[in-house]
């Protein structure tokens, strides 16, 4: 479906707009703005996929709505520090330290209150240190569902989790940070799942040794987030990514390698996105939810 052209004021969303809409199938929710589904009646999913994450998998995808302009950067990482990890509704971890203890990147501030509507924010490159840095992680994408009487998920997903980062490549290159998860709202009287719904933050990846590439983790699942680890014997192990009640991890600090090269220090892990309800008071079913709802 069209987003909708006949919005009347400021419209920072996708609009697709009918008295009811039932989603099948797997959609992938991607572009500028985030996506903003309204029923006059119902939304109803079943064996379906909303898909606003930033993952790497399938030949990778960026989130609608993610990284947007207001993010706090944090603090770069300096000679072989690892990125820290992209914050939004939680702090991302901070990057990995050199061998000394020193030079990893630092998370900005975490923005827990909504005031627009947007997507998450990404992690920090690692510093290059003569090899190659590892890339930051994408911030998670954005779905805001608004019906008139009630949202069901009889079953499936709704992903929204940031994407983790890539491992530093040689020379004690410091690792990607991951990005933060973005926001999944539900705006309706009653709010039902008894599928899974998460904003996740991506996993931070792992350091570089002296002539080897780090680990990048694989994308987010609804209950676990790794970071990266166990490809070189120099690098910091990356931090993992927010689920559940877990922030994100800090990326590790790095050792020794060949010729006396400081590895690069782990990425740290992404925070949480947000799972926001309106109107309804909780949401109902057995279905899982992470982060927790506010």
């Amino acid at each position: 479906a069209a987003c909708a052209t006949n919005v009347v004021g400021n419209n920072p969303g996708c609009v697709i707009a009918a008295d009811s809409i039932m989603i099948n199938g797997a959609v992938p929710v991607t572009g500028s703005k985030p996506l903003v589904p309204v029923a006059a009646t119902t939304i109803d999913m079943t064996a379906a996929t909303l898909d606003a994450s930033s993952h790497r998998a399938a030949g990778g995808q960026t989130g609608a709505g993610a990284d947007p302009a207001t993010c706090d950067a944090g603090t770069a990482p300096g000679a072989h520090g690892g990125g820290a990890g992209g914050s939004f509704g939680g702090t991302g971890g901070a990057g990995g330290n050199d061998n000394v203890g020193m030079h990893g990147g630092a998370a900005g501030a975490a923005q827990p209150t909504l005031t627009v509507l947007r997507g998450g924010c990404p992690g920090q490159p690692g510093d290059a240190a003569g090899g190659t840095a590892g890339t930051p992680g994408h911030g998670g994408g954005a779905i805001y569902l608004v019906a008139g009487t009630s949202i069901t998920i009889s079953s499936g997903t709704i992903n929204a989790s940031g994407q983790p980062g890539t491992g530093g490549a040689m020379q004690g290159a410091g690792a990607g940070g991951g990005g933060a998860g973005g926001l999944i709202a539900f705006d309706a009287p009653t709010v039902t799942s008894n599928g899974t719904v998460f904003a996740n933050g991506g996993g931070g990846a792992e350091g570089a040794g002296a002539n080897s590439t780090g680990r990048t983790p694989a994308d987010p699942t609804a209950t676990a987030a790794p970071g990266g680890a166990g490809a070189t014997n120099a690098g910091g192990d990356g931090g993992a990514g927010a689920f559940g009640a877990n922030a994100g991890a800090p990326g590790l600090q790095a050792g020794t390698s060949a010729g006396n090269v400081s590895g690069g220090g782990g990425g740290g892990g992404g925070g949480a996105g947000l799972i926001k309800i309106y109107q309804a008071a909780s949401i109902g079913g057995t279905g899982t939810v992470s982060p927790p709802p506010s």
